[in-house]
């Protein structure tokens, strides 16, 4: 999720434990714990690096547990000084967090870790917990990767934890909301899944597949991808406005044979072939030459307000320029939504065979 919510997470975490008022250093350690995981978007300086690092080694639960360690360590001699203030009331043993050990603090730290990792779990991206035993992708659709509606909330309750009165009692509610608010909004898509896909399986060519993912303003907005075996179709569902009729955008599906050439020619693409979900292709020609572009539709948006945030461009695309006999000659990966990509020829990394 966005930095925000996971700053928020932070907050509400460092307010619900009691003795942290009387703590100097323990919001700043909260707070920095809560955000460590992405520290891995400054190691991908390149789209292979980027599609590998990033959600990977830490956002593991191993990765997770050796950053709580370390930041344990790193911060002890600060969050040992000695406490400032009277106690608070309600706050447990005189001296709160400072009292603790080092393995309270590392305890306290992962427990900040996995709470990101949890958050990053409920979007559709898809996080690699199991590092370095596995490279699967947990992705639960839950939350859209920014949802106004969960961070609001959680910044209100922070608010309200600032004041004079129930400041712990408020940040606990507000911790619970961090956690309910996701099972809330999966059972919201189950029930959008399951409508879906029953009024579809009762046309007279229903799909082979459904999936529903959150959109924009989720849990009111999402999306529905249908697999007929050669297209994927595209439409937005309202929760407001369950019967409005489902507009399909198709998508031809990537050819798997092609693909397979291309992944054995570069390894981006067999490494963005296991990160995609429902990969389309689009052949087009480009200064006489053909190229196939790749996109995912989980980056796609149903939207109208999205779409004329973005434009033409959607996020994690790959494209393949092809020579006149169908060999993979240069690659271009947009990470963002324009049209640029890094490498030479304008965009373009030549293929070293």
């Amino acid at each position: 999720m966005d930095p925000v919510t996971h700053l928020a997470s932070g907050a509400l975490v460092a307010m619900t434990l009691p003795g942290t008022r009387r703590s100097r250093w323990f919001m700043p350690f909260a707070l920095i714990c809560a955000v460590l995981p992405d520290v891995d978007v400054f190691f991908g300086s390149t789209p292979l690096a980027y599609l590998t690092v990033h959600r990977g080694i830490t956002h593991s639960f191993l990765g997770g547990a050796g950053m709580a360690l370390l930041m344990a360590l790193l911060f002890l001699p600060l969050l040992r000084r000695a406490p400032q203030g009277p106690p608070e009331a309600g706050s447990g043993p005189p001296g709160g967090v400072h009292a603790w050990g080092y393995a309270r603090y590392a305890l306290a730290a992962y427990a900040l870790i996995l709470l990101h990792i949890f958050l990053d779990c409920i979007t559709t991206y898809g996080t690699q917990v199991f590092l370095p035993f596995s490279d699967y992708r947990v992705a639960l659709p839950a939350v859209f990767i920014i949802d106004p509606v969960m961070t609001i909330a959680m910044l209100a309750f922070i608010v309200a934890a600032m004041g004079r009165t129930h400041r712990r009692a408020f940040a606990a509610a507000g911790l619970a909301w961090t956690l309910l608010w996701p099972g809330a909004s999966l059972a919201v898509q189950r029930h959008v899944h399951d409508t879906v896909a029953a009024r579809l399986a009762a046309q007279p060519m229903p799909p082979q597949s459904v999936a529903v993912i959150p959109e924009a303003l989720a849990p009111f907005n999402w999306k529905v991808v249908t697999d007929d075996g050669r297209r994927y179709g595209m439409a937005r569902y309202q929760l407001l406005h369950p019967d409005a009729p489902l507009a399909f955008e198709l998508f031809e599906k990537a050819d798997p044979v092609l693909y397979r050439r291309l992944s054995e020619a570069e390894e981006l693409f067999r490494v963005y072939g296991r990160f995609a979900m429902f990969m389309t292709q689009e052949t087009r020609q480009e200064n006489g030459a053909p190229v196939v572009a790749y996109r995912d539709l989980r980056f796609a948006s149903t939207v109208p307000f999205m779409r004329m945030l973005r434009g033409e461009g959607v996020p994690f695309q790959l494209f393949a320029r092809l020579s006149a006999d169908g060999q993979l000659e240069g690659f271009r990966f947009v990470q963002g939504r324009s049209a640029g990509g890094p490498g030479a020829e304008g965009g373009w990394v030549p293929v070293v065979r």
